[in-house]
Formats: C-alpha cells, structure tokens, sequence
C-alpha cells in the first residue's frame, strides 16, 4: 500500500496547493455535512415534515452503515494522509483537525453516497438526483481537500456504501414485514439487545454511538408505532414549529448529556456515551412525535 498512499500524497499536495482560508472553510462546512451532528439534524426534518417511513430506514441504512464502516476502518488499520508516513514528515496539511483513528474507508463518502441516493431512489425527484451527486462528490472530495483521506480510502467508501445501499433497498421491505410480525415485546428485546451485544463484543466509540442511537430509535419506533400513531401532514407552520421545538430539544439533549462524559480512558465514557446517543434516538422517533400530537402539531 506504501506507493499508493505515496501517490495519494502527491494528489493532495497538489490540491492543497491552492488552499486559503475561505476554500478551507468551505471544504469544512461542506464535510460538515457528513458528519453524525449533521444528520441529527437532517432525519428529524425528513420523519417530521414529509415522509416519516422513509426517514426510518434512512436512518437504519446510514447509522449501521457508519457502524461497519467503523468495523472496517479498525480491520484495515489504515493511516491518514497527514500521517504518512509520521506526522513529523507528512507533506500533507489536516485542515479539518477534527478527525480520529483509521481512514480506510471513508466514513463520509459512504454516508454520503447511501443517504442521498436513498432518498433520491424514493422520492423520485429528478433534481433530488441532481443534488445527491453533487453533495457525493462535494463531501467526498472535501476529505481529500481537507487532507484526512487518500484517494483510494474514498474509492473503499464508494465500494462499501453501494454494496450496502443495493442490499438494503433490495431486503428493506422483507425486513420491515418480518419485524412487524413479532410481538412487541420481542421487538422491545431486539431492539436493546442487538445493539447492547454488538458493542460488548466491539467497543468501538463511533459504533457505540451509531448502535446506541438505532435502539433508542428503535424504540420510539415501537412507541409511536403502537401508541402515538404520528402523522406528518400538517400545514407549513405546523411543520416548522415541529421542527424548531423538536430540534432545540435534541440540542439540549445531546449538549447537556455530553457535559457528563469522562474522557475516553475513562470507566463511564462508554455508558455515558451510550445513554446520550440513545435518548437522542428515541427523542427523534418517539419523545418528539409524543409532544407534537399533544401540543396540537400533530
């Protein structure tokens, strides 16, 4: 791999030769929206405003997928560019700084690439084509720019995340049939133990994250699925109010929960992490539903 990265530096460096300020702060607003804080942002607004099915499974396919994509990057155990080949000698510049572990596949790209096209497959709008491509090729050029992926980590992202977008339009609705045919209680089960298994088995801080935040949403899945029945339609004030109060209260949630995490080589940073990704799950899919039909938004 050492005349790849070698290669993929040379490319970067390159790119970075143009950099300033505003281009940097741009590629980072741009990989901003390939990040997890983003996307809590952008599954309320789908499941409370215009299609509250389709942003479930959204939510299952990036979330899992970001947890595999975690798996995978430890398997690999791949470096970044700014580090290759020490990050004393590495002619690459991070301009991001906010990124950890290995690079190979990256997180983004593949997130990127099954979130967009997910929604464009159903919605089935010919600009919402558009835009996928464009942001897939925005973000996942973006981690070149930035300096934290090589060429060919994104080349692993693209492979991943195809592979589990195909499958999982092709088994989504088999699963889903399935799922609802069990009992709730064995629904309430899988949906704790599944996830709870996983990360016993493979601590990881990112897939602690992804799977804490799925059984929290799985959850309030069930609750609304079985108790609140919410129903997206509504007039555009309804809508945008529902948006506000449900997105300031995730805010507060995901803040003030963060304020109580140890540091990483700490007992309670896992267990703490777990709790705050988990609320904010159910928050998302059950809490909020719950308050905008007895508020009236619903």
């Amino acid at each position: 791999m050492e005349p790849l990265w070698n290669w993929g530096n040379d490319i970067i460096v390159s790119i970075q030769a143009v950099h300033n300020p505003t281009l940097d702060g741009f590629f980072n607003a741009v990989t901003f929206m390939g990040e997890a804080e983003f996307y809590l942002l952008i599954f309320p607004l789908i499941m409370w405003a215009f299609n509250k099915s389709i942003g479930q499974r959204a939510v299952f396919l990036v979330f899992f997928g970001l947890t595999v994509n975690a798996w995978v990057k430890d398997a690999f155990g791949h470096p970044r560019p700014f580090e290759w080949p020490s990050p004393a000698d590495s002619p690459v510049l991070d301009l991001n700084q906010n990124t950890h572990g290995p690079g190979l596949p990256s997180g983004h790209t593949q997130a990127s690439l099954m979130l967009w096209y997910y929604l464009a497959y159903h919605f089935k709008k010919r600009w919402l084509w558009v835009l996928a491509t464009i942001l897939f090729v925005l973000i996942s050029f973006s981690r070149v720019y930035l300096g934290v992926h090589f060429p060919t980590d994104l080349l692993g992202g693209v492979i991943l995340g195809l592979m589990m977008l195909l499958l999982f339009i092709k088994f989504e609705d088999r699963l889903v049939s399935n799922l609802r045919a069990h009992s709730i209680w064995l629904q309430v089960s899988l949906a704790i133990l599944i996830p709870l298994v996983l990360i016993i088995i493979y601590p990881h801080r990112d897939a602690v994250a992804a799977l804490s935040a799925l059984s929290g949403f799985s959850l309030g899945i069930i609750l609304d699925r079985h108790i609140i029945h919410f129903d997206v339609t509504g007039s555009v004030t309804q809508k945008v109010l529902r948006y506000v109060i449900g997105i300031i209260t995730l805010v507060i949630i995901y803040v003030g929960i963060e304020v109580l995490q140890p540091d990483p080589d700490q007992t309670l940073y896992i267990p703490i992490r777990m709790v705050r990704y988990a609320v904010g799950g159910f928050w998302v899919s059950g809490g909020a539903p719950w308050l905008f039909t007895k508020i009236k938004l619903a």
